[in-house]
């Protein structure tokens, strides 16, 4: 059978279509009717051109056909298509709108053709996908004289998670203060999603049993978002007793949420109004008998409340001139720290006791306050008590010299019945002291003692040790303090020692030492050059104590005071030591002049050198060759560190050959250092 083949004319008419964000162009292909050919949908008029089997008898057709999908916005998202045997150009549509045959999709920057379409492959890849992105997807291959056209859709619904969740008129986690048997109206919203959410009510994280409330049907409302809608559930609730602290909370699901198992939550919390019961205290009964130290608990329970309730414990004594005293222990507000659950309509709150002489005849009392009562609510215990001494405590000195009469007390805290006091003074019971018993005013009784002894003379004693014990017969073990007293004893007169490598010339080391023998506690020496304190170092062996500083001596240390200071807790004022420095020093220069500077020939100049200070003074030699007149004099005087300065002088008569002539001084005292200077002669010539 042959087919009359109309050739095919094609032409795409590109229209803008202007959106938020992008300008998109349509193509829109004409192709040639068939009465056997479904139309394209498109929002022109298709025609579709029959045709037979090409010439290897196979039609175009689908090997992947495009699935309709679901997603959430800013996904991306991949369309299958591809084709066996094509023959015609293939492009997709988007609600009949043609996205044209270019695989980059001009207009289009996050859609893109992917695949080999050498092989058929004309995959649709939407990067970010939006709302304006949802629609129907065509995969559309045009006839050919050959082919008859084919096309496949599927459905892209971008899915918007919930852009909020709360309950209508209340704050997230708000507390809702209602009476009880009252109703309240719970209104949650949910807005802006795609689908629509589902809604559900929880009371303390459990589903609501429906036939137990009143729960309106969830209501849809448009969104003020193009293709979104709001949802609203109402949950009334009748508060009663039970509900007090009970949180309602209004949960939405969506398939778009980042965690789909994590739904929207939007929870408040019912505060139900009502007074507690009257406390009751529980860990102790009236008559029983405590032993100092032992803990008790006691609880008081109180059942229910709302406003919390304060519940405060009162400890209350009664002092021995029947005045009383009283003091709030611990006070607690149920709405903050608890050991209970008001709910459960039972309260503890805990008051630790540990029993001492300050509990004897005490009263805990808990009272309960609330806005709800018109008094307060109580209940209370009365204590009972023995107890032995909390502690000791030995006062008076704890420094003496040697032979110094000391006095020391000891004294217990309060007792019942009242403690005996024991001394013991260096290892041996003291028999000679005795025992006072008082009333404390805060109840019991005080025991006291003294004791005087005198610190010993023996050089040896450097400690007396003291301690007093008490034995109670409701204490297990004896209970003591010891007091320790150093014996102080002064140090000897300190003597100083100077040690050098050879005679104290400057430049050399210098060891300053001073020794100062027994003291205790040890005595703390110091060394002083002039006011000027040296560091040093301290060795104590055998009871002497020994500080040595080494320095560098100088030539301005000549004269140096040398101080040695030593001192202990027994002394007063510090014992000293003193010695001077006395030193050797080479002069360090020797200057040089002529008088005067120039000279004529036949004349006579005098030449001068001056040694700087030094000890011994220096004396100055002239090794050069001159034209003396006389020997050279010499003079001495006063110089800095208390050292001498050197002058000598020499006269000389020159001649024609001494222009240019050096001289030379040198100035030595003997410790090895020599010191030298020149003098240039100047001598003026006449003109021939």
């Amino acid at each position: 059978m042959f087919l009359t083949i109309t050739p095919l004319s094609s032409h795409y008419n590109h229209t803008k279509h202007n959106t938020k964000s992008q300008t998109h162009h349509h193509h829109t292909t004409n192709l040639i009717s068939s009465p056997s050919c479904p139309p394209l949908p498109s929002s022109e008029t298709h025609r579709c051109l029959l045709s037979s089997p090409g010439a290897a008898g196979q039609s175009q057709a689908f090997r992947e056909r495009p699935d309709s999908v679901q997603v959430r916005a800013g996904s991306d998202v991949f369309l299958r298509c591809a084709v066996d045997h094509q023959q015609g150009k293939a492009q997709w549509t988007k609600d009949g709108f043609a996205l044209g045959f270019e695989r980059n999709v001009p207009g289009y920057p996050r859609y893109q053709y992917s695949g080999e379409a050498a092989l058929g492959e004309h995959h649709l890849i939407i990067k970010g996908i939006t709302l304006e992105d949802d629609g129907e997807y065509q995969c559309q291959v045009g006839p050919t004289a050959n082919a008859l056209p084919i096309w496949a859709a599927a459905n892209v619904t971008v899915m918007v998670p919930p852009g909020s969740i709360r309950v209508a008129g209340r704050r997230e986690g708000e507390m809702v203060v209602v009476a009880e048997g009252e109703d309240v109206q719970l209104e949650c919203v949910v807005g802006d999603a795609r689908p629509e959410p589902s809604l559900a009510w929880y009371r303390d994280g459990l589903r609501v049993d429906e036939s137990e409330y009143t729960l309106q049907t969830d209501v849809r409302r448009p969104s003020t978002r193009r293709r979104l809608v709001s949802v609203t559930s109402r949950l009334t609730v009748r508060a009663t007793r039970e509900d007090d602290g009970t949180q309602y909370t209004c949960r939405a699901s969506h398939p778009a949420l980042q965690h789909p198992a994590l739904p929207l939550a939007a929870s408040l919390t019912l505060s139900v109004l009502h007074p507690p019961d009257p406390p009751s205290i529980t860990g102790y009964r009236t008559g029983e008998v405590l032993r100092a130290g032992e803990r008790r608990t006691l609880t008081c329970r109180v059942v229910g409340g709302n406003p919390g309730p304060w519940v405060t414990w009162y400890w209350h004594q009664v002092l021995p001139n029947n005045t009383l005293r009283t003091q709030a222990r611990k006070s607690v507000h149920l709405n903050d720290k608890t050991s209970g659950d008001l709910r459960s309509r039972g309260v503890s709150v805990t008051q630790q006791v540990t029993a001492s002489r300050t509990d004897d005849g005490a009263v805990y009392e808990c009272r309960v306050t609330s806005d709800q009562l018109s008094r307060p609510l109580s209940a209370n215990v009365t204590l009972t008590v023995h107890y032995e001494p909390a502690q000791v405590r030995v006062s008076g000195p704890t420094v003496v010299t040697a032979g110094q009469r000391f006095t020391l007390t000891c004294i217990t805290s309060a007792a019942n019945p009242p403690a005996n006091l024991t001394w013991i003074l260096d290892g041996e019971q003291v028999n000679t002291t005795k025992n006072i018993v008082t009333r404390d005013d805060g109840g019991g009784w005080v025991t006291s003692s003294e004791l005087s002894s005198e610190a010993g003379r023996a050089s040896g004693v450097r400690m007396v040790r003291a301690r007093c014990e008490a034995q109670h017969l409701e204490a297990t073990d004896v209970i003591t303090h010891t007091r320790n007293i150093t014996v102080m004893r002064p140090p000897g007169q300190p003597v100083v020692e100077l040690k050098a490598q050879r005679q104290v010339v400057a430049g050399s080391l210098v060891e300053f030492t001073c020794i100062t023998k027994g003291g205790h506690p040890p005595p703390k020496v110091r060394l002083y050059k002039n006011d000027k304190e040296l560091l040093g170092q301290t060795a104590v062996r055998s009871g002497v104590t020994a500080v040595t500083a080494t320095m560098t001596a100088a030539a301005e240390d000549n004269g140096a005071r040398l101080k040695c200071d030593a001192s202990n807790a027994a002394l007063p004022d510090p014992l000293t030591a003193v010695t001077t420095l006395n030193m050797l020093f080479p002069a360090w220069e020797v200057r040089g002049w002529a008088n005067p500077r120039s000279v004529e020939v036949g004349k006579v100049i005098t030449l001068t050198c001056e040694s700087s200070s030094s000890i011994p003074a220096s004396t100055i030699t002239w090794p050069s060759d001159a034209n003396a007149i006389a020997e050279p004099s010499s003079r001495k005087s006063p110089g800095s560190f208390g050292g001498q300065i050197t002058r000598s002088e020499m006269r000389v008569r020159v001649t024609a050959e001494d222009q240019g002539r050096v001289v030379t001084c040198e100035a030595d005292n003997g410790l090895g250092v020599t010191v030298a200077t020149n003098i240039t002669l100047d001598v003026l010539r006449e003109c021939v």
